[in-house]
């Protein structure tokens, strides 16, 4: 029992380990998370193109934040089936929290474009980013 116990934690940290921390602004911090083990390569493939322009759109809809109102965002790599057919999108689930924080954030966004039946875009990346993430995330101040 013991064994188990300590092989599903160390599955679970393992599946948490960063690939990558970036820093976006001053106390805006992006950790990119490392792949889904179940998660199928061309899927993981187009999560990873997606990754720069994520990025970029951080760097443009942020600013810096006071050490109070410090930002992290992690994003990972998963996968949604949808529609009848069940076809599978990769998907990129992007968490928010702010230091001394109680809450967290989370927004799942489906990486393929229905308007232009490609990979999203840098304003639909943006869109969704404020919407779903940094507004409700919002830093309200303590006087």
């Amino acid at each position: 029992m013991v064994l188990a116990l300590l092989f599903f934690s160390w599955t679970v940290w393992a599946q948490e380990k960063a690939d990558r921390e970036l820093e976006i602004h001053k106390n805006v911090k992006l950790i990119e998370l490392g792949n889904a083990p179940d998660l199928p390569e061309d899927l993981f493939k187009q999560y990873r193109a997606f990754l720069p322009l994520l990025e970029d759109s951080l760097k443009s809809i942020t600013t810096d934040q006071s050490d109070e109102c410090s930002l992290t965002i992690r994003a990972s790599a998963d996968m949604k089936e949808v529609g009848s057919a069940k076809t599978k999108r990769p998907l990129a689930r992007i968490t928010a929290f702010r230091r001394n924080s109680k809450q967290e954030y989370v927004g799942l966004f489906i990486l393929y474009s229905y308007q232009t039946a490609g990979p999203v875009n840098k304003e639909e990346t943006s869109q969704f980013l404020k919407k779903q993430v940094l507004e409700p995330a919002e830093c309200h101040k303590t006087e």
